[in-house]
């Protein structure tokens, strides 16, 4: 566990970037820091580490004060993953990974074949690591960056905005990445983003803060999002803080109707083909057979915002339930989606590893 007590950082000038903070990150669980720009996100990462070295108070690490901690030492034993990878750019992916264990001692061959592991546990292919962080894409960078921070299997994982430097759906897949290898490894994280819908994603709790590094809100994404602390916390959840909620809720809790009850709602029919794969929606009403495209989802990894905006996008009004090799097994109007928030039982956070990452 990772524990912060009454710590603080006043810098020479008099600026207070952090004022006397008290909060326990638990082991094994990703606590998201999340608020506005200047608002001490970053310094208190960094107080972890000891990049910044608080002015007040403790900063905790399994009941250890880490100013008795040599600096490199306790470095050592903690991931540390930045925006952009931070990556060597004169050393090939594979001697990237093998940084830490380097650094502790290992032999090449062992470090080495740590760092293959660990490339294909972040989704890379082994011929990765033969090539210079140059010549790989802004996400395979950060993958890379992923697997040095893991590379001597550190219990505690500091996470600095590290997919904010990448395209939106980079960024989801890498999210999706660290979802999965947290379901694995549970790791201790500490994460600190600007973006709410990052942070309610990814997060087991999520820590809103104010100036000053001011705690206004603790809480579990759904409480977050449903039970705001107070109108400022509310106007930076955002308008659309319901939509997001869709987003906890695992797909399967949609009451799809089964492929062999029919494929037509009103006059519009899915069409399928011989393998079962959706070809399209057609308009029976219609004067000329248009094929429309037919928008699905994935009940047992997608969340019912996945299923509601499939269902949004079809012209029929009605999302395609695929299975894992994109067959249809079934079809969900809106309306059903959004019955599902009502189903008994489905508690935010019980959902699929595959929705959630296993929170």
């Amino acid at each position: 566990m990772i524990r912060f007590d009454g710590a603080g950082k006043r810098h020479p000038d008099g600026t207070i970037a952090v004022e006397g903070l008290d909060l326990d990150v638990p082991s094994g669980r990703i606590t998201v820091l999340v608020g506005p720009s200047g608002c001490g996100k970053t310094t208190l990462l960094r107080m972890v580490n000891r990049m910044v070295e608080p002015s007040s108070g403790r900063v905790l690490l399994d009941g250890t004060d880490v100013a008795e901690l040599e600096p490199a030492k306790l470095r050592r034993g903690i991931g540390y993953v930045i925006q952009q990878a931070g990556l060597f750019p004169h050393r090939k992916v594979i001697d990237n990974i093998a940084t830490v264990p380097y650094l502790l001692g290992w032999d090449r061959r062992k470090a080495r074949a740590r760092a293959a592991e660990l490339l294909e546990l972040v989704g890379l292919a082994p011929e990765t690591g033969k090539r210079y962080p140059f010549q790989l894409s802004g996400g395979q960078q950060q993958r890379v960056g992923v697997a040095r921070a893991l590379a001597a299997d550190p219990p505690v994982l500091l996470m600095d905005e590290p997919f904010s430097a990448v395209d939106p759906v980079v960024r989801a897949g890498l999210q999706d990445e660290l979802l999965r290898l947290q379901s694995e490894l549970h790791k201790t994280v500490l994460f600190v983003t600007h973006d709410i819908e990052e942070a309610v994603r990814l997060g087991d709790q999520v820590v809103v803060l104010r100036a000053q590094g001011r705690i206004a809100q603790l809480a579990d994404p759904h409480t977050l999002l449903t039970a705001p602390a107070d109108d400022d916390v509310a106007a930076f959840l955002g308008r659309d803080r319901g939509l997001r909620g869709l987003g906890l809720r695992p797909a399967s809790a949609v009451d799809a109707r089964p492929v062999s009850d029919g494929l037509r709602y009103g006059g519009w029919e899915l069409t399928l083909d011989d393998d079962h794969l959706p070809i399209g929606w057609i308009d029976r009403d219609a004067v000329t057979a248009e094929l429309h495209p037919a928008s699905g989802y994935r009940p047992d990894t997608d969340t019912l915002r996945t299923a509601l905006d499939a269902a949004v996008l079809s012209p029929a009004g009605v999302a395609v339930a695929l299975d894992a090799d994109g067959r249809a097994i079934g079809t969900a109007s809106r309306e059903a989606v959004l019955a599902a928030l009502a189903v008994p039982g489905d508690e935010p956070g019980s959902t699929t590893d595959g929705a959630t990452g296993g929170r």
